[in-house]
């Protein structure tokens, strides 16, 4: 997957996690349809959806550069790769009426702190376990709020 695509990806699952709502394939679908981008799949947003990434970024300098490939022989399943024109082109219906799609609004791509994603629940770094006090403080329009994810 490119890079733009897991932005969006990831971008998806803020949002949710976000809103207390639980991510999932079938909600991700309801925004996004999955495209061939070059040689690599990617997400591109469906025409009749609302846009939920502003300002995504338009390009990674050297990404391929860090890419690799898998030889075939190390993977212990069978993989089957897709051409372009197997690509499912059936998009379910776009739930316009439906709670946690009324709920997702635009935002913006933006670089958060680590306390950011654990206040989401994303992080990879911070332990479940953990029992500190995780605070994201900002500015807006001369009021300061503060979030504080306390772990049960």
């Amino acid at each position: 997957m490119s890079p733009s695509g897991m932005v969006r990806v990831r971008h998806f699952e803020f949002l949710c996690r976000s809103y207390g709502i639980e991510p999932s394939v079938e909600k991700f679908r309801a925004f996004y349809q999955l495209i061939r981008n070059i040689e690599f799949y990617s997400f591109g947003n469906r025409g009749l959806a609302k846009k939920i990434l502003l300002n995504s970024p338009k390009s990674f300098h050297d990404w391929k550069m860090k890419f690799f490939f898998i030889r075939e022989e190390v993977i212990p399943i069978t993989m089957i790769f897709r051409e372009p024109d197997t690509i499912d082109k059936k998009e379910p219906p776009i739930p316009k009426g439906v709670d946690w799609y009324l709920k997702l609004t635009a935002m913006p791509n933006r670089i958060f702190g680590e306390n950011v994603l654990v206040t989401a629940q994303m992080s990879d770094k911070w332990p479940e376990t953990s029992n500190k006090v995780s605070i994201w403080k900002f500015e807006d329009r001369g009021m300061l709020y503060l979030f504080i994810y306390l772990p049960l």
